[in-house]
């Protein structure tokens, strides 16, 4: 048997030596070409994953547009059919005070008509008596003639008023049947644009429920991209400890980020609008009047986001439901602003604002003065919203004003 720890034999003894790290070797190679081709699968994954990214965002911000101009399109709407009923009622107003006014002269038409008999009545026995008087008692003939020139007179009178009357009545004929087919043709009119306004809501909230579910699937491909990065980073870890020939040393799993806890949902707070009096605002606190019927889901200066608080209050209402002016104010801005949707700001005295944001449509434009209590928007979600409510702000100057504190 050879003895390979013979002195002479040192380069044989060598080459054992080196052979036994062969298999440490092949699997330290191995394990770096599987991480290599891991590497090159990852970062063509990631790659394709951001461009779908990028086509799904542009998708997202396509039908962000579509949603915004559909919100401004139902605004638009929303002032026709109130700007309708408004004519409707004051042609409703108009036909009231016209049947009034026929009857008084429908009235004053059966007394004339009384009068009138009781004339002819009086004129025909006149008449014969002036004749026969004339005739048997020989009356004089001036006389005569000057009592049938006053009954003339008298019955050219009557007629007169009776052509009046009667050309008066045509005249309200012809007015109320005016009145009524506009009245028709408004009624339609709001039929076709209520219509519309439904399809157009239902329009409008499909294309919310896509967005949602875009948005939904962006949420997802975004947590998968952070997870490919994060292994992504893991293996760059492992590779430099293969290099180190630390093959049997892997690396730690990251901190797991702590789920952050479900907000709660706030408890609604009931408010009602009532009759605030035209007075100035600075000597109302206390005392006004909120804008709408509904509940605070989000109060002033409640926790928005991890960044943001809340300068207002959020009003939980149906949508439709009318925004009353809290007080007497100058319309400052009323438009479409992002984030707020259709809003209207209302200056008041001392620097004063309210603000009501989130509205489907607003009734007033920009430099109108308006009362308290006067309805000036409608109740909406506008601004990307996901429920019916209104935005609600006091403020003076920039600075912010707690809405509690001013409304009961």
């Amino acid at each position: 048997m050879l003895d390979f720890n013979h002195p002479k034999y040192p380069e044989f003894r060598q080459t054992v030596k080196a052979y036994q790290y062969l298999p440490t070797l092949l699997i330290l190679i191995l394990a770096s070409a599987n991480a290599a081709d891991r590497h090159s699968q990852i970062q063509l994954e990631i790659h394709q994953l951001s461009g779908n990214l990028d086509k799904q965002q542009n998708a997202s911000d396509d039908l962000q547009a579509e949603i915004t101009q559909l919100e401004k399109k139902l605004g638009t709407l929303e002032r026709q059919l109130y700007q309708n009923e408004k004519a409707i009622e004051g042609s409703q107003t108009n036909l009231q005070k016209n049947n009034e006014k026929k009857a008084q002269l429908d009235s004053a038409l059966g007394l004339q008509k009384a009068g009138l008999a009781q004339q002819l009545q009086a004129l025909y026995t006149a008449g014969e008596q002036s004749y026969l008087r004339m005739l048997m008692k020989q009356d004089n003939p001036a006389e005569i003639s000057r009592n049938m020139h006053y009954f003339d007179y008298m019955n050219a009178s009557r007629i007169r008023r009776i052509q009046s009357i009667s050309k008066t009545l045509g005249d309200l004929g012809d007015v109320q049947k005016k009145i009524n087919d506009e009245q028709d043709r408004l009624q339609a009119l709001i039929k076709k644009q209520s219509a519309d306004r439904s399809e157009m809501q239902a329009t409008l909230d499909t294309r919310a429920s896509k967005l949602n579910i875009l948005k939904s699937d962006i949420s997802s491909k975004q947590k998968q991209l952070g997870k490919l990065q994060a292994e992504d980073a893991k293996f760059q870890e492992t590779v430099t400890q293969i290099a180190s020939a630390s093959s049997n040393d892997t690396a730690a799993d990251p901190t797991p980020v702590k789920a952050q806890a479900a907000k709660p949902e706030p408890k609604g707070i009931p408010v009602s609008p009532r009759q605030t009096a035209n007075q100035t605002f600075s000597t109302l606190k206390g005392g006004l009047s909120w804008p709408v019927k509904g509940k605070i889901i989000y109060g002033y200066g409640s926790r928005r986001n991890e960044k943001q608080s809340w300068r207002g209050v959020v009003i939980a209402a149906p949508g439709g439901s009318k925004v009353r002016a809290i007080a007497r104010g100058k319309v400052a801005f009323s438009g479409w602003m992002d984030g707020y949707g259709h809003l209207i700001i209302l200056q008041h005295d001392n620097g004063y604002l309210s603000l009501y944001g989130y509205n489907r449509a607003v009734y007033k434009g920009k430099g109108t003065v308006v009362n308290a209590n006067e309805t000036i928007a409608a109740v909406g979600n506008s601004g990307g919203q996901d429920r019916d409510a209104l935005y609600f702000e006091i403020r003076q100057g920039t600075s912010p004003q707690n809405p509690a504190r001013w409304c009961r």
